[in-house]
C-alpha cells in the first residue's frame, strides 16, 4: 500500500505542469530601510543601489514588476504588453510594451516609478499579456482587474 501512495503522489507531482508567464511585484513605499525581513530589506536595496541623495531615493519609490516566460517557441521575437491603472488616472489604461529577441525563455524588468509615481500614484491594477511572434500566448492579471 505504501508503494501505491509513494507512486501516485510522484505521479500527481511530476504531472504539474510549470507556468509560461510568470509576474513578480514589488512596491517601494518608503526609501528607509529599516525593516527586519531580510528578503524585503534585500529588495529595497536592490531598487536604491546608487541613489545618494534624498531627491534620488524618493524617485525611485514605485511598483516593480519582474516578467518571466519559458516553453516559447524560441523561433519568434517576443512581445510583453503590460497595461496599468494607477490611482490618479482614474479608469485610464497606461501601457508598456517591450520586446525580446527571439527565445524560449526570458524575462524583462517593468518599473513604474519616478516622476510618473509621484505624480499618479501606485499601481491598482495590471495585466501582463506575452505574444510569441504575434500569438497570444499568456496573460495574468492583478485580482483588481476588470
Amino acid at each position: 500500500m505504501r508503494l501505491f501512495l509513494a507512486g501516485l503522489v510522484l505521479l500527481l507531482v511530476s504531472c504539474g505542469a510549470p507556468e509560461t508567464l510568470r509576474v513578480r511585484q514589488f512596491h517601494l513605499r518608503d526609501t528607509k530601510v529599516s525593516t527586519g525581513d531580510l528578503f524585503i530589506r534585500a529588495e529595497m536595496n536592490k531598487r536604491l543601489h546608487g541613489a545618494v541623495t534624498e531627491e534620488e531615493r524618493n524617485l525611485r519609490k514605485g511598483n516593480y514588476y519582474h516578467v518571466r516566460w519559458h516553453g516559447l517557441s524560441g523561433t519568434k521575437p517576443v512581445r510583453v504588453l503590460f497595461e496599468y491603472r494607477q490611482t490618479r488616472t482614474g479608469a485610464k489604461v497606461k501601457k508598456y510594451e517591450t520586446t525580446a529577441p527571439a527565445a524560449a525563455k526570458g524575462d524583462r524588468q517593468i518599473s513604474i516609478n519616478g516622476e510618473d509615481y509621484l505624480k499618479n500614484g501606485r499601481v491598482l491594477a495590471w495585466r501582463a499579456s506575452l505574444y510569441d511572434g504575434g500569438t497570444l500566448v499568456a496573460q495574468k492579471e492583478s485580482y483588481l482587474w476588470d
